[in-house]
């Protein structure tokens, strides 16, 4: 697979990885579950689009969740730390990893200077989750 396959393919894990997270944090943290409200959708008077009615703890909940880890993350300074950070708390959530997948990852993980590209693909998918 080409650099940018493999790049492709580690960002979509990564994301899956935070996603995931997020959604079980920002659980705990409202009491709300995802499921209860999903198919609740209502009509953005600002956009005149349909979306999602999100009840306003549980925003606030997966805001806060997305911002402490952003910020935690944002503090790594070493493979170590990130490391660290990563495997005990954004896996700290039950994960759906296939066996091939969580080789690719640990290889990309452990290979290097790469970490800090996988911190900046962390960062990024916690700010893309934070607002719904």
């Amino acid at each position: 697979m080409n650099e940018m396959g493999e790049t492709n393919e580690l960002s979509k894990r990564i994301y899956d990885l935070v996603r995931a997270y997020v959604m079980r944090k920002s659980e705990a943290k409202s009491g709300i579950k995802w499921d209860d409200f999903k198919s609740n959708r209502i009509k953005d008077p600002q956009t005149d689009k349909e979306r999602i009615n999100v009840p306003e703890k549980y925003r606030e909940a997966r805001e806060k969740v997305c911002a402490e880890a952003f910020l935690r993350l944002r503090s790594c300074k070493s493979r170590e730390d990130f490391l660290s950070y990563f495997t005990g708390s954004i896996c700290s959530v039950p994960q759906y990893l296939p066996p091939e997948e969580y080789s690719k990852l640990a290889l990309w993980l452990m290979s290097g200077e790469s970490w800090s590209d996988a911190k900046a693909l962390a960062m990024l998918a916690f700010s893309g989750l934070s607002r719904i």
